[in-house]
């Protein structure tokens, strides 16, 4: 969503302020190369690198993908925010006080409702561990976290709070509050009552906070201390809570695995906790479920490995072996370390420590040798388990399919172990799948990155691409352009877009140029074309002369005028034929004086390519 025009100043105040790099830089590793950094897409599963950020043109594009634009685009694309927040996200980062702002009322709604749940939440941490810290019924729960090696600092970090037993412990604290009640429903702190009133949804738990990257509190999760069920409650989804999004304690422990460039993943918070106790803090945990790939690509961002450490029991295997698509998806480095039965990561570290669970780690099986070491001990090597281990790599196959060298090593190692020909494994693989493909939901269709998807589709034949890019760096000719029949060059499709966009752009912002003219379009086709334009282009710097950019300007100008008065003579010469046949002398005396008036004027002119 855009600015309205009079936030134009505020907005690219803002963008000056934000280095792209910087901004960038927190969430992907990025590398020089040319005028350009290059880095994995944070965006789409890929091995080589085809996200390209350009630090003079504070602008981002993803070859692989499409995605592209500034700073602020890729604040809302990364951390899912809107335009509003990104705006107020990088306006306090960089210490930008905005005045107020108008935003269309949609977009406004949203982020102030958004707003509310946030400190709705930060408002109900601080309860929560104010009560922990310093409240008397609250000594079983320090007592609880004493016992498995919390200390108060760790507490203070994560933020720990405690919700005490009884049902209106939070709802009385709300209820003596501005915060409306309809509010803490909304964030998942309490529950409405069918015959009215409401009732705390955490009771008897010590609590997680959930911390966006941006450091803002979105839920919480909580164990509980005595008895009842479930063990481990989690925030239901809300308009700022997806668990799916999220992992505990990556907002603590980011600068640490970007400096290390490793991440290592437990099931639980108490085991993260536990191992951050001991020193180790490159540790993340999803909330009680399993593994997303959302997660897996926020932190393929930060990490060149990623080590599973799971429990050895038969769930942990599970939880494993369910994730190898997601990292093959991805097409990140991951290794799988299965603890002894007798052990947890919490018991593991206080049995041998921090240097005894690193030796541990540094043994970790690749994901895929220890997937098919776990099939071949499942199913063995008969001819019956080699069928079976070749249906259940099936999934492996498809999540790979996004890089063919992945899936041909893939299927070449699986082959090799079986003693199989890879030839034939793969295709009885594409004759098994063909049946099924069209029935799979699409989102789990993965798209080869050699083939680009429908958001950098822009069909110009190569005059309308001329044009239309030298207007996205020279926006400062497009008046004389339109004057000169551009419109009918470019039609309704992408390239009528894009001339549209340049025109809003203009309107807006007196300077115009490729960066306005991002805020212009929206998400698709067009605003790909042009971030990739801003990444790659080989167009003149600003600071060339002048008179170059003019002299281009002026060919392009001739071959316009040249093209609009050639379909006027093919026009006129279709004209003619049917005077002609309608014996109208005058008006073909008059067509034919036209006509020959337009090729006297063509043939005068200089330049101009006719193609």
């Amino acid at each position: 969503m855009t600015p309205s025009v009079e936030n134009n100043d505020e907005v690219q105040r803002i963008k000056d302020a934000a280095q792209i790099v910087d901004v960038v830089g927190e969430c992907v590793s990025l590398k020089r190369a040319g005028t350009n950094m290059k880095g994995l897409c944070p965006f789409h599963g890929e091995k080589t690198p085809s996200f390209m950020v350009n630090p003079e043109r504070q602008t981002f594009h993803c070859f692989g993908c499409g995605e592209g634009g500034d700073v602020l685009s890729f604040v809302m694309k990364y951390y899912n925010l809107t335009f509003p927040e990104a705006l107020n996200e990088l306006a306090n980062r960089y210490h930008i006080t905005l005045p107020e702002r108008k935003f269309t009322a949609a977009d406004q709604h949203k982020a102030e409702k958004r707003q509310r749940l946030f400190e709705v939440n930060e408002r109900a941490a601080s309860m929560y561990h104010e009560f922990l810290m310093h409240h008397a019924e609250a000594e079983q729960a320090r007592h609880y976290l004493a016992g498995r090696d919390i200390s108060p600092e760790m507490i203070v970090t994560f933020k720990l709070g405690y919700a005490p037993p009884g049902w209106d412990y939070l709802y009385n604290k709300v209820s003596k509050s501005s915060i409306p009640l309809s509010d803490a429903e909304a964030a998942g702190l309490l529950v409405k009552k069918d015959k009215g009133g409401y009732y705390d949804r955490f009771r008897d738990r010590v609590l997680f906070p959930i911390f966006e990257l941006t450091g803002r509190v979105v839920g919480f999760g909580g164990r509980i201390l005595g008895e009842g069920e479930p063990k481990y409650l989690n925030t239901p989804e809300t308009l700022v809570f997806d668990k799916s999004r999220m992992l505990f304690g990556l907002y603590q422990h980011r600068d640490t695995i970007r400096q290390t460039r490793q991440a290592v993943i437990v099931e639980g918070n108490f085991d993260l906790l536990s191992l951050a106790a001991h020193g180790m803090e490159n540790v993340v945990a999803p909330l009680g479920t399993a593994l997303t790939q959302i997660q897996v690509r926020m932190l393929k961002g930060y990490a060149d490995e990623i080590i599973l450490l799971f429990d050895g029991d038969a769930a942990g295997v599970k939880a494993a072996m369910r994730s190898v698509p997601m990292f093959l998806a991805e097409q990140a480095e991951a290794r799988v370390a299965l603890l002894p039965a007798v052990h947890d990561p919490d018991s593991y570290i206080r049995a041998h420590g921090k240097e005894g669970l690193q030796k541990y780690l540094a043994e970790a099986l690749p994901l895929l040798e220890f997937a098919f070491e776990n099939l071949q001990q499942k199913h063995g090597l008969s001819m019956t388990g080699k069928g079976k281990i070749l249906e259940e790599l099936r999934p492996f196959i498809e999540a790979s399919a996004s890089s063919p060298l992945q899936q041909s090593v893939l299927i070449s190692q699986f082959s090799e172990k079986l003693g199989l020909d890879p030839e034939q494994v793969l295709k009885g693989f594409r004759t098994a799948a063909q049946p099924r493909r069209d029935h799979r939901p699409i989102s789990s269709r993965a798209v080869p990155l050699d083939k680009k998807t429908d958001k950098t589709v822009v069909q110009l034949n190569r005059k309308q691409a001329q044009l239309i890019e030298f207007l996205i760096f020279y926006p400062q000719f497009l008046e004389r352009f339109l004057e000169a029949g551009i419109e009918e060059i470019m039609g309704e499709g992408c390239g009528g877009n894009i001339l549209a966009g340049l025109q809003k752009a203009i309107d807006s912002n007196q300077a115009g140029g490729p960066e306005q003219l991002m805020e212009t379009l929206e998400s698709g086709p067009e605003r790909s074309y042009v971030s990739e334009l801003l990444i790659s282009s080989p167009f003149l710097k600003q600071d060339e002369e002048d008179e170059i950019t003019e002299k281009m300007a002026e060919e392009m100008l001739v071959w316009l005028v040249r093209y609009r008065f050639k379909k006027e003579i093919e026009q006129l010469s279709r004209d003619i034929r049917e005077a002609q046949q309608a014996q109208d002398n005058d008006l073909l005396e008059e067509l034919v004086i036209r006509k020959a008036e337009l090729n006297r004027y063509i043939g005068s002119m200089d330049g101009g390519d006719d193609q």
